[in-house]
């Protein structure tokens, strides 16, 4: 039985999403009411043919603060998340909001939704694998993630496979390294052909058919060797020495980026320091303009020789040049 402790109304439904909200939050709910269902069109194309969810519950609140009081009853939901999801319960809850940010309400979403769909095709499915899973199906870009797998490429501190869902955290940061390994060995495997060369890859075909190796009870090892050809410790070897090759220069690239934006930060200052200096300059100008007294008139002496000049008109024709 699941139980709630605050009251949500609902928003919008969909054949395959009910989406409940706090009262005055219906127009974003229904906005998510409609990225739902495009994700979940989405996920499906990776688990075609493997069981589906029968209903999806999305509730919307304000704030992060108030997720764990939407919570299926004896659950409850961790301080740092934006959005949780119950995959054997079919529930997502996501926020709007943390404190005074702002949080992207459509990709925690699409997150949450490929938890729920993975755990549904594959009951056991392992952490690293349904944290990368879900990574896929977001659009979300993280800095301190590739840092940190740019600092796993040149440091170490690759957890190995075997310890990898022993090794998540208490509170999520896109700077640990039990997910930025599992987003990105995950984004590897569905990037990768059957073979190692990669001249066979298209559509994400082999990674769709580890998943569906695994939702058919196949170990991680036989549904590797299935898909890709080669047992999953393999695969991670090859995904290390790949993330090695893309991020062997990650660090000058990052310098040269610095060194680019430092110079675009000095031509700035400087072009408003010149022009500083030239509207000085002008009012310096002005002002020395301002200064300048005009010399008195002097009368001329005696009698002023043009004060009887006749007018063109009054002249005679034919002394005009």
């Amino acid at each position: 039985m699941i139980a709630f402790l605050v009251t949500l109304v609902t928003a919008a439904s969909t054949p395959r999403v009910d989406v409940v909200c706090e009262p005055g939050l219906e127009g974003a709910a229904e906005k998510l009411a409609r990225v739902a269902d495009a994700s979940l069109a989405e996920i499906a194309i990776d688990l075609a043919g493997l069981p589906v969810p029968d209903h999806i519950r999305v509730q919307v609140v304000r704030d992060a603060s108030e997720l764990g009081a939407v919570a299926p009853a004896g659950r409850g939901a961790p301080a740092w998340a934006v959005g949780v999801a119950y995959p054997e319960l079919g529930v997502v809850s996501i926020a709007l909001r943390r404190g005074g940010e702002v949080v992207d309400a459509s990709s925690t979403l699409q997150h949450e939704l490929a938890h729920v769909a993975l755990g549904a095709a594959i009951p056991g499915a392992p952490r690293w694998l349904h944290e990368g899973f879900a990574h896929q199906h977001e659009h979300e870009l993280s800095f301190a993630r590739f840092e940190t797998l740019a600092g796993m490429a040149w440091f170490g501190g690759i957890i190995p496979i075997d310890e990898l869902d022993r090794s998540f955290p208490d509170e999520e940061s896109p700077a640990q390294r039990a997910y930025a390994e599992s987003y990105d060995f995950v984004g590897f495997l569905s990037r990768r052909g059957y073979t190692e060369d990669g001249s066979d890859e298209g559509d994400r075909q082999p990674f769709r058919r580890f998943v569906g190796e695994l939702a058919r009870g196949a170990t991680l090892d036989a549904a590797a060797t299935k898909a890709y050809g080669k047992p999953l410790r393999a695969l991670f070897d090859e995904w290390k020495h790949d993330l090695s090759k893309r991020y062997l220069f990650a660090p000058l690239g990052v310098l040269g980026l610095a060194v680019w934006v430092l110079c675009a930060f000095l031509l700035f200052f400087a072009w408003r320091r010149r022009r500083r200096q030239n509207r000085a300059r002008i009012a310096q100008w002005e002002r020395e303009e301002a200064d300048v007294v005009a010399p008195p008139y002097v009368p001329w002496p005696g009698e002023d020789p043009l004060a009887h000049e006749p007018d063109d008109h009054e002249r005679d024709p034919r002394t005009i040049n």
